[in-house]
């Protein structure tokens, strides 16, 4: 196969990646011990970066592919890369399994108020009587039908909740959800929803999909949010959990993350608070080496691209 191709890998990645990439006949696995020594490694004659993280000094002369560990694309400079003729691909859907799976898990610790429970626990409290729902039968709002947003809808089907949501082009859609409409029907599907989980991916749009307004119609009900935290207008959030309009919510994902210690999001016992952990998954190497592995074989000419960008 001749000399073997330099992989970069950024340091921060999923456990056991590296030995799984490096695996592959004729890769040679380059891992930096820091942000700073990946642009050192790349100036080695490395033509692949893999990467969720990027700087403006990963462009050098012998770069051709980036591969990125994430779904949004955001931090990527699409044009500087187009113009340095350098390929980049994503990750999307990679994380979709683990993802949904978590959404679903916020969305039982609320509506069964678990995350009440769990604040007893340092104290031993013994607490009885807080109310708790079912799910099934229930109306569930998907905000965002993609990889995410469906693999929830398939879980919520088969926990006996009806499904209904959005998505960007719905015309020619088939998969789970009764009814969906375009990326301006959130309020409708709000306002017929008992549960609104946002799957919308980062980058997908300017300023919150979830307002005022959408939280209005959801009215009594759940929000879950595993998309972006700039989907959800957390002021009016907060709002309508302090004055009890919506019943609870379970958040991966916030405006400004860490989550400021200050945030009366803290202090609300209706809310369910993760560290944006949906995406951690013991499966999750594996699938971003065989996305890997998929693009190393068009990088060398024998099929096409997945998921490529530029």
């Amino acid at each position: 196969m001749g000399l073997a191709e330099k992989v970069v890998l950024h340091p921060v990645h999923p456990p056991g990646l590296a030995e799984l990439i490096g695996s592959e006949p004729g890769v040679d696995v380059v891992r930096p011990e820091s942000h700073e020594d990946v642009v050192v490694a790349l100036q080695a004659e490395a033509p692949v970066l893999v990467t969720f993280a990027w700087d403006d000094d990963f462009i050098t002369g012998d770069l051709r592919w980036v591969q990125s560990l994430t779904a949004g694309m955001e931090q990527f400079p699409l044009d500087a890369l187009r113009e340095a003729s350098i390929v980049l691909t994503s990750a999307r859907g990679v994380h979709a399994p683990a993802v949904a799976e978590h959404a679903i898990a916020l969305l039982m610790a609320s509506v069964r108020n678990i995350g009440g429970a769990m604040r007893d626990v340092p104290t031993r409290g013994w607490v009885w009587g807080r109310p708790a729902f079912e799910i099934g039968g229930r109306t569930l709002g998907v905000i965002g039908l993609g990889h995410v947003g469906e693999h929830v809808a398939r879980l919520a089907a088969g926990l006996g909740m009806r499904v209904i949501g959005t998505k960007a082009h719905p015309e020619g859609y088939a998969g789970i959800a009764e009814r969906v409409l375009g990326p301006d029907g959130a309020l409708e599907v709000c306002a017929e929803a008992d549960v609104v989980v946002v799957a919308v991916p980062a980058g997908a749009a300017a300023g919150p999909v979830i307002g005022r307004e959408a939280l209005e119609q959801l009215g009594a009900g759940w929000l879950v949010n595993v998309g972006r935290g700039s989907a959800v207008d957390e002021q009016a959030l907060v709002d309508a959990l302090t004055s009890g309009e919506l019943r609870g919510a379970g958040l991966d994902v916030f405006e400004t993350e860490p989550l400021p210690a200050d945030s009366l999001l803290w202090e609300l016992p209706t809310v369910v608070i993760t560290p944006h952990t949906a995406w951690a998954s013991d499966r999750l190497p594996e699938r971003m080496a065989e996305r890997f592995l998929t693009n190393l074989t068009a990088f060398r000419g024998e099929r096409e691209w997945l998921d490529r960008w530029v």
